[in-house]
């Protein structure tokens, strides 16, 4: 087999370029652990770590207070959506109670109507008019008793003085 070992069957690893800068190892093992790859921070002031501190504590800060202002915008965004639901829903409700109320105009709308032609056919013209001509003694009016007034409107006229007798 190439490539591989006679021990335990594992790959080999293979050095490929020459330079100490450049040198990468093919393989699944680190060979030698180079100092520069094994991050030892320096040892800082106090001053220094005071102001990593300073810094860590407003970062905190920051933190919170940008937490703080979420949790204020969510509060107020579930407010706004629960009053929005609430007034959708009463002006749906409204809007039921309106198609319910002109659905009961319009049924005594009707009954009204029925009512008022069951009591038109119920009246005689006719016994009317002969009761008034000969029992009561009325006759049709004379020309000279009719006065035409011309109005504004076709509903009404209003009679703000009185009616000349010829």
């Amino acid at each position: 087999m190439a490539g591989r070992s006679s021990y335990n069957n594992r790959p080999t690893s293979r050095v490929y370029g020459s330079t100490a800068g450049n040198m990468y190892v093919d393989g699944n093992t680190v060979r030698k652990v180079q100092r520069k790859y094994l991050d030892v921070p320096p040892r800082r002031s106090s001053r220094a770590l005071a102001e990593e501190r300073a810094r860590a504590r407003a970062i905190r800060w920051a933190n919170f207070k940008y937490g703080l202002f979420l949790l204020i915008a969510l509060t107020i965004s579930a407010a706004v959506c629960i009053w929005y639901v609430r007034l959708r829903s009463e002006i749906t409700a409204s809007q039921i109670d309106i198609s319910n109320l002109i659905e009961e105009l319009n049924d005594k709308k009707l009954a009204n109507d029925e009512e008022y032609e069951r009591i038109m056919g119920a009246v005689d013209l006719e016994e009317i008019k002969r009761i008034a001509m000969n029992d009561l003694g009325m006759k049709y009016p004379t020309e000279n008793q009719v006065v035409n007034i011309s109005g504004a409107g076709d509903d009404y006229v209003r009679q703000y003085n009185t009616i000349p007798e010829y």
